[in-house]
C-alpha cells in the first residue's frame, strides 16, 4: 500500500512535509532520475554491497556500518553537521507503490531510522534535488551507509 496516501502509516507521525515529485519510481524511474542528476548507478557496487549507486565511480566515497547500539542520536548529529543540512528538501522513494517524493531535510535528519524502516530495510537512497549530495543505506547484511560527503568523521574509502 502507498505510504504517501496512507496517512495512518507510522512515517506520517514524523513528517511535516511530504509531496510527490511528479515522477514515478517504478520501472527504473528512480534510477533514471539519479542518472539525470549525473549520479552513476549499477556496476560492481550491487555485487559488493547491494548498492544501486556505483560507488566505484564516485569521486568522494564515504562508508560506515550504521546498525549499532545508540546509532540514532550519533548519526542524527553527524547529519546535522553535514552539507545536506543546508538543503531544504531531499528526493527519495519509499515504496514501489509511491512516486518519487520530496521530503524536508530536517524531517529526514531527525527521523533517518524511521525512513529506513518505512522502506522495509530494502535500501534507501536520498539525494539533493541538484544531485550534488547523495547517500545510500544498503539493503544487505552489511548495513553500510554510503555517501559522497562525510557523515561520520574519518570514513573516506
Amino acid at each position: 500500500m502507498s505510504i504517501i496516501n496512507n496517512k495512518k502509516h507510522f512515517l506520517h507521525e514524523h513528517l511535516t512535509f511530504l509531496e510527490s515529485y511528479g515522477q514515478e519510481c517504478g520501472n527504473g524511474g528512480f534510477e533514471n532520475l539519479l542518472k539525470q542528476l549525473g549520479i552513476k548507478v549499477g556496476g560492481k557496487s550491487w555485487d559488493d554491497d547491494h548498492s544501486t549507486i556505483d560507488w566505484n565511480l564516485t569521486d568522494n566515497h564515504f562508508q560506515f556500518f550504521f546498525d549499532y547500539e545508540n546509532n540514532e542520536t550519533e548519526i542524527k548529529n553527524w547529519l546535522k553537521k553535514s552539507p545536506i543540512s543546508d538543503y531544504k528538501t531531499l528526493l527519495t522513494w519509499l515504496s514501489g507503490d509511491d512516486p518519487i517524493v520530496r521530503v524536508k531535510t530536517t524531517d529526514f535528519i531527525e527521523n533517518w531510522e524511521e525512513f529506513n524502516i518505512a522502506g522495509g530495510w530494502e535500501g534507501l537512497i536520498l539525494t539533493t534535488e541538484d544531485g550534488k549530495y547523495y547517500l545510500e543505506f544498503t539493503d544487505d547484511w552489511k548495513y553500510h551507509l554510503n555517501s559522497n560527503f562525510e557523515i561520520k568523521p574519518g570514513t573516506k574509502k
